[in-house]
């Protein structure tokens, strides 16, 4: 145990100062990108981590004792980013496009079932929807044409292969030598 407990002492120190550390660079980077009024939310939470971060630190490094406000505070910072992420999420509006899970409310409500999902011939073309970039008009997609439906496995190796049979890709046989260039054989007939 006495070999353990420095590598768990670590882990825990490690542990209690990247939590304010991610939590500060998570709530950076929303501030950094963010156009709204929730800007505010994400500014506190990042000065509140980075400070809890610059409290540990010391400690983490063993230059002084625990000052068990810091250790709490980091340890709720967490909890903080969640309850923040939570309260702005509330507020945002999503201006892309129908909510997946509002049109699958709507069909549990409906009396029929959805179409299944075909994906040999879709009814409509597949169009990806990012939501952190605004609507884009809709692209007619780059089509393929079918590929029959009658082909088979072997078929399909064959056209892999480039080739119905494999006669290009043998290597060639030398032809047998001539009689003469051997002297060595005799002719025992």
């Amino acid at each position: 145990m006495d070999v353990l407990s420095p590598l768990i002492e670590l882990l825990i120190r490690s542990v209690v100062v990247l939590m304010p550390l991610t939590v500060g660079w998570l709530a950076f980077r929303r501030l950094a990108l963010s156009k709204s009024g929730n800007a505010w939310i994400y500014a506190v939470t990042c000065l509140l981590s980075a400070v809890t971060a610059a409290g540990t630190l010391p400690w983490a490094l063993g230059l002084t004792a625990a000052s068990w406000i810091f250790v709490a505070l980091s340890l709720f910072c967490p909890m903080l980013w969640v309850g923040g992420v939570l309260v702005c999420e509330t507020s945002r509006r999503h201006e892309y496009g129908p909510d997946p899970l509002v049109d699958t409310l709507r069909a549990v409500k409906a009396p029929r079932k959805p179409e299944p999902l075909v994906l040999e011939s879709p009814i409509e073309e597949a169009r990806p929807i990012f939501r952190h970039s605004k609507p884009q008009p809709n692209i007619p997609m780059a089509t393929s044409k079918p590929a029959p439906t009658t082909r088979t496995l072997m078929t399909i190796a064959r056209e892999i292969r480039d080739g119905r049979t494999s006669e290009r890709r043998r290597p060639k046989l030398l032809p047998p030598p001539e009689k003469r260039e051997m002297p060595f054989i005799r002719n025992r007939g």
